[in-house]
């Protein structure tokens, strides 16, 4: 069985579509086709390791030939493409404020079906002066990252002398907002595991 992650990024501002993943992933060997089927409005301007076998004006192919690595006495079968990506997505997480007031951060952020908000990284004597949602402090020595989960989620914190704070939104993304439709050929999905970041401008404190 064949397991599918898709991995799509985005800037709030805009919006519109950074790049994109499509990683295929199996513990035999398999083969087939790929193809993405673009949004209107979408186009690839690069694409890694390779550019499709077959690419038509909304449209792009490739024979999935996977290649192997080794954990031990384990193999996984691995195929994958990196795509940059240029058009405007309609994203469904609502960013109501975004903003620094000289030293106190707030973000305010919300999308039905739940979100997860991560700002960082920031000092690790930063205070938290309020939140709504789950709120998590996640360490990544010397700093440390804030990430909030929840429907509608926000924070007020105080960070002195940050310089540049960046941050993004994490969820799994409807259809609607994936920048491509795609099908598979040759082998069976077992599982399909979709994640859209969507990165909020850089704040300077």
């Amino acid at each position: 069985m064949v397991h599918l992650k898709i991995h799509v990024e985005a800037d709030v501002a805009g919006p519109r579509y950074r790049d994109a993943v499509v990683y295929l992933t199996s513990e035999e060997p398999f083969e087939g086709a790929l193809t993405l089927k673009l949004r209107e409005g979408v186009a690839v301007t690069g694409c890694w390791p390779r550019w499709p076998d077959e690419m038509g004006e909304q449209s792009a192919v490739w024979r999935v030939e996977p290649y192997t690595r080794r954990f031990g006495n384990r193999v996984l079968y691995s195929f994958g493409v990196r795509l940059d990506l240029k058009g405007r997505v309609k994203l469904s997480a609502v960013v109501d404020r975004w903003l620094a007031e000289g030293s106190v951060i707030v973000l305010e952020a919300r999308r039905e079906g739940g979100l997860k908000a991560v700002v960082g990284p920031l000092a690790r004597s930063c205070r938290i002066l309020s939140f709504k949602g789950i709120l998590r402090m996640v360490d990544a020595t010397p700093f440390t990252y804030i990430a909030l989960e929840g429907d509608c989620v926000a924070v007020r914190l105080h960070a002195e002398e940050q310089g540049v704070l960046a941050g993004h939104l994490e969820y799994e993304p409807s259809f609607e907002e994936l920048p491509f439709e795609l099908e598979l050929k040759g082998f069976t999905i077992a599982s399909v595991e979709s994640v859209l970041l969507a990165r909020l401008e850089d704040l300077r404190v």
